[in-house]
């Protein structure tokens, strides 16, 4: 591709990372307010209140590391800033190994070194879609998706660099 073809790529990587990880938040925020969407479709009632899952420790610090790349990548598509997946990379960086370990604790006999409460247990299974789909495979799905995509704008911003400064 020629320079100005990738120049002109940025801009639907960042509205991508942003609707990825705007999902990823609002489908947070639904489990933890009105729990499995799948079960509630079945029942008919989409938004049954009292339904949902307390969030474990593990998936606060998912949400610590998710949340900020939905305003980041939003400022980024108002402002026209090229540079801000650096801030994306340390965000979803961090959050692959932290739910790689946490689908490992819910699928492997592994002990956590969190302080999960046994009232709410970081391996508790509130969904198991086809026995392996969890909602910590589904967020880390989001991590590495934006991970992806920012490691290619950012390829994008070097290349550009480099050229610029020939």
């Amino acid at each position: 591709m020629t320079q100005p073809q990738l120049l002109a790529l940025q801009p639907f990587l960042t509205v991508a990372i942003f609707i990825q990880s705007l999902a990823a938040m609002v489908g947070s925020l639904y489990y933890s307010t009105f729990g499995d969407p799948v079960a509630n479709l079945a029942a008919k009632n989409l938004f049954p209140v009292g339904n949902g899952f307390t969030p474990c420790e593990l998936c606060w610090y998912a949400r610590i590391l998710m949340y900020p790349i939905v305003f980041i990548s939003y400022m980024a598509l108002a402002t026209n800033d090229r540079r801000y997946s650096k801030y994306v990379l340390i965000l979803a960086g961090l959050g692959i190994p932290l739910e790689m370990y946490h689908y490992a604790i819910q699928k492997l006999p592994i002990q956590t070194f969190f302080t999960c409460s046994s009232a709410n247990p970081c391996n508790a299974l509130q969904v198991n879609y086809f026995e392996f789909i969890t909602i910590p495979l589904l967020c880390l799905t989001a991590f590495v998706v934006i991970f992806v995509l920012a490691m290619i704008n950012e390829y994008i911003n070097r290349r550009a660099a480099t050229s610029d400064s020939k």
